[in-house]
């Protein structure tokens, strides 16, 4: 009778294992499928299966962590914060929930607790340098500039040269000297133009070149702070205004006084023109921007940069005739430059005007002086598109995903090419959407998705 028991436990026993075995292997499936979604930037799939995961493993805090990353990149914070509380409650490992607080907090613009949550992983790991640089750019713009720069001090020590670069920013404002030594610490190239900043004497005129600096390096906070600084010293420069408006437009605050301002200083500053006509542009003021961009044009009429908004511009209000004169003028001002090229072909292509053979030859053209960027490739699969050729624009678009695998107006057209009533095309709307999810793009592809 013992004998018999002890058959049964362990014939018990082996098919717990083998029971426990297979669902561990269809466990591991659904997370390799998620991985896959996630990857393609399907992030409702990707969610649908970590959540099959968590039906056979309820208890994997892991999962439960991995379920409230995929949240947050559907923006839905509520449930990600309280995922977090849960895979928290399971045991989840600290630093990798420390990472998603952060990117939370980044996401929804709360910097101070990003930069926090920043520093934590950062102490926690110290080895990594990506850390502390997002712990000092999420004190930089939450404006906290003593704790930016007390944390730029600690990692300096490390003589990485990005800490340097990153000290001498913030010390540029009180203590140039040392920003200089810092900028040759760190023995970057792009430091030249901000050490050519700190040449200039004149107070105002080099905190207007530091901002200018800085926002070719998009450190746009930092820019704003150098612009209003260049204000503080000279109340009556109007290229001060006109930047600093453009840099808080930039930031998603409202620069429009300012900007308004710069013009009542210089009404013939072009820049400032320029810089009002895309705030109004952006705030749906289409004829205070065509205002601008003419009176701009005219003053500057070899700008390429302006003879290319004003067709643009036009092409937004689709007077595609007018849009073609101004951008033309902007591709034959620089012939070798693809800017023009592009926005040529997005009109023929993008938006259907003129032939299919002229769409096409724009975007050859854009692909042959930019053969590298993601959205000349896009033009072209869209022109042939256009023209029928539905391999060709595959083929094209395929390659954009290549070139830029953030591209959302690829996944566009993509979603055009393959059909919504597809699961190929859905998929590409819905990468689209989750690429540029307020965007025009993202919301063209969820008004495809939303079609009865």
């Amino acid at each position: 009778m013992n004998a018999l028991r002890v058959l049964l436990l362990c014939l018990v026993l082996v098919a717990l294992l083998f029971t426990v075995q297979a669902n561990d292997v269809v466990t591991a499936s659904f997370i390799a499928r998620a991985d896959e979604y996630q990857h393609t930037y399907l992030y409702r799939q990707a969610e649908d299966y970590v959540r099959l995961a968590l039906t056979r493993q309820p208890w994997n805090a892991a999962f439960t962590l991995r379920l409230a990353e995929l949240k947050r990149l559907q923006h839905s914070y509520t449930e990600t914060l309280t995922l977090l509380d849960q895979a928290a409650a399971l045991g989840a490992d600290v630093f990798d929930m420390t990472i998603v607080r952060a990117q939370t907090a980044t996401d929804q613009q709360d910097y101070k607790l990003a930069a926090q949550q920043w520093q934590i992983a950062a102490v926690a790991r110290p080895i990594d340098p990506a850390l502390p640089q997002r712990a000092i750019d999420a004190y930089v713009r939450a404006e906290d500039w003593s704790a930016a720069q007390a944390l730029a001090e600690l990692w300096a020590q490390s003589s990485s040269p990005q800490a340097h670069l990153f000290l001498g920013k913030l010390l540029a404002f009180t203590d140039p000297a040392r920003a200089r030594q810092e900028f040759t610490a760190a023995n970057l190239a792009t430091t030249a133009d901000l050490v050519r900043a700190l040449d200039q004497s004149d107070p105002a005129l080099r905190a207007l070149l530091l901002g200018r600096a800085y926002l070719g390096q998009n450190d746009l906070t930092l820019a704003l702070r150098a612009f209003d600084l260049a204000i503080e010293a000279n109340p009556a420069y109007a290229e001060a205004y006109a930047y600093a408006g453009f840099a808080r437009d930039q930031l998603g605050r409202d620069g429009r006084a300012l900007l308004d301002r710069a013009v009542e200083i210089d009404r013939e500053l072009a820049v400032a023109r320029y810089f009002r006509a895309r705030s109004a542009w952006q705030h749906g003021e289409l004829d205070q921007a065509l205002s601008d961009l003419l009176y701009a044009s005219e003053r500057e009429p070899r700008n390429r940069v302006i003879a290319a908004e004003l067709g643009r511009l036009y092409m937004q209000r689709s007077d595609f005739a007018r849009a073609e004169v101004w951008l033309t003028v902007a591709r034959d001002l620089q012939p070798d430059d693809p800017v023009g090229w592009l926005a040529l072909a997005e009109l023929y292509a993008g938006r259907g005007y003129g032939p299919p053979a002229r769409a096409i030859e724009a975007a050859q053209q854009a692909v042959e002086h930019a053969p590298l960027q993601a959205e000349a490739h896009v033009w072209l699969g869209a022109a042939y598109l256009l023209n029928g050729e539905r391999a060709a624009a595959e083929t094209e678009l395929q390659r954009a995903q290549t070139l830029d695998a953030t591209s959302a107006l690829a996944r566009l057209y993509l979603g055009r090419l393959y059909g919504r009533d597809t699961e190929a095309g859905r998929n590409a709307y819905e990468q689209a959407v989750a690429l540029d999810p307020a965007g025009p793009i993202g919301t063209q592809a969820q008004r495809a998705l939303d079609l009865p």
